[in-house]
């Protein structure tokens, strides 16, 4: 019965972190940053009633600091509240003839309140967001643009992607002979270069993707062959 009680307790605890895990909401997908914009904004939804200390950074693909300010860097959310986080580009220059991959970060950490609170793992979640710079020569066009542009090879048992263009295109998917690509953490491929993947078993054949568009949502079908 102690074992089943204390099964029990930890069941308990458990789901109560979960809980937690899932309590603060971010308003978006990604960021796009377009020069000369005096700032952009992202929205941080506390769902639960317990309150989160909040913190937001930005990085760049090497863990560095960036060209870009957050504000407020920390602050308390309190449960059932809203609050947004401006980030606004610094001094520096940035490349003019190509799209610049930042990323914004928040981690939401459950507030302690009570000694029982104080004395329970408490789950840090971090969320991890693009940001993209777009320069001004870009303004007027869109990744989805050139998303039929992208030309596929194969190389061994790797399935090589080559970008031409300037922007940033992020997949939603790509299936070789309709077998999904396990893509990890690098579901894009930058401006004027290549991406490479591991080639399901027997790959060859037809290739099909989909992007992520600006507001998060996906693009139409494309397709090509190996």
């Amino acid at each position: 019965m102690r074992i089943l009680n204390s099964l029990l307790s930890i069941i308990l605890l458990f789901s109560t972190s979960l809980a937690c895990y899932a309590g603060v909401q971010v308003g978006t997908t990604r960021i796009i940053y377009a020069e000369g914009k005096k700032e952009a904004s992202v929205s941080l939804d506390n769902l639960d009633s317990t309150p989160y200390l909040i913190k937001s950074w930005i990085e760049n693909n090497n863990n560095a600091g960036t060209h870009f300010l957050v504000t407020p860097p920390l602050f308390r959310l309190e449960g059932k509240q809203k609050n947004v986080v401006r980030i606004f580009k610094l001094d520096g220059v940035l490349p003019a003839d190509r799209e610049s991959l930042f990323f914004f970060n928040t981690t939401s950490i459950p507030a302690s309140t009570t000694d029982a609170d104080r004395n329970t793992l408490q789950i840090a979640v971090r969320t991890r967001l693009k940001l993209i710079f777009r320069p001004k020569g870009l303004s007027d066009d869109l990744p989805v643009n050139h998303a039929k542009e992208l030309s596929w090879s194969k190389n061994g048992n790797q399935i090589i992607v080559k970008n031409p263009s300037a922007f940033y295109i992020n997949f939603m998917f790509i299936k070789v002979n309709g077998q999904s690509i396990v893509m990890k953490d690098k579901n894009f491929v930058a401006p004027f270069s290549s991406a490479s993947y591991s080639l399901p078993a027997g790959g060859g054949g037809k290739v099909e993707w989909k992007i992520i568009n600006d507001m998060g949502g996906q693009s139409d079908l494309y397709q090509s062959s190996l």
